[in-house]
């Protein structure tokens, strides 16, 4: 079973190349995300030690981390952005490894892919046989977020401004999809990719 990290920032269309992989290549989907907000909430391994370097400002009235209230402080604040990663990323990572594993006993899967924002700042990549950039055009990226989740430009902009740059990921990972919106040519991409 083979790992394979897809990163690039908000928009590029990460979860589309997710998607593909999971209908047509036989492969196990890992959202850090998803393991993140289940470890911050009440009773969760990150829970405790986000509430108290953040303080009860964070939380709703039902004890849970107000997500809109922590996301505000985190894009305003590249510190406070750090410390959040510092007291999460490695919780996250134990599980994903111990994800992988498990799959790898299970023997069912030809890949796991592992999708994160954060493959840069997180340091996933080093469980990972190798990793795919998804790149597409801010424009393209601002259009989809007001669309589809309805973002204005400011928290567009927090948000792009908090990620990694198109450099970075240039610099740092060399098989990049290329995504303009073109089903058949990100298939064809993936698929140039899996053969080599």
């Amino acid at each position: 079973m083979k790992v394979i990290g897809i990163t690039g920032g908000i928009g590029s269309g990460k979860s589309l190349v997710a998607d593909i992989m999971i209908k047509k290549h036989n492969a196990y989907l890992i959202e850090t995300d998803r393991i993140a907000k289940e470890q911050m909430m009440p009773g969760g391994i990150s829970y405790p030690g986000v509430v108290e370097y953040f303080g009860d400002e964070i939380l709703a009235s039902d004890g849970s981390i107000d997500r809109i209230k922590l996301s505000i402080i985190i894009f305003k604040d590249r510190n406070k952005r750090l410390m959040l990663n510092k007291l999460t990323h490695s919780n996250v990572l134990i599980e994903v490894e111990k994800e992988i594993d498990d799959k790898r006993k299970e023997g069912r899967f030809s890949y796991c892919i592992i999708e994160t924002a954060l493959m840069i700042e997180s340091g996933y990549d080093f469980v990972c046989d190798e990793v795919w950039y998804v790149h597409s055009p801010a424009k393209i990226r601002r259009d989809r977020l007001k669309k589809s989740r309805a973002y204005s430009d400011e928290k567009i902009d927090d948000i792009f401004h908090s990620q990694s740059s198109e450099k970075e990921f240039f610099d740092r990972f060399k098989k990049v999809i290329y995504n303009d919106g073109d089903l058949p040519h990100i298939e064809k991409q993936i698929d140039t990719f899996l053969e080599l």
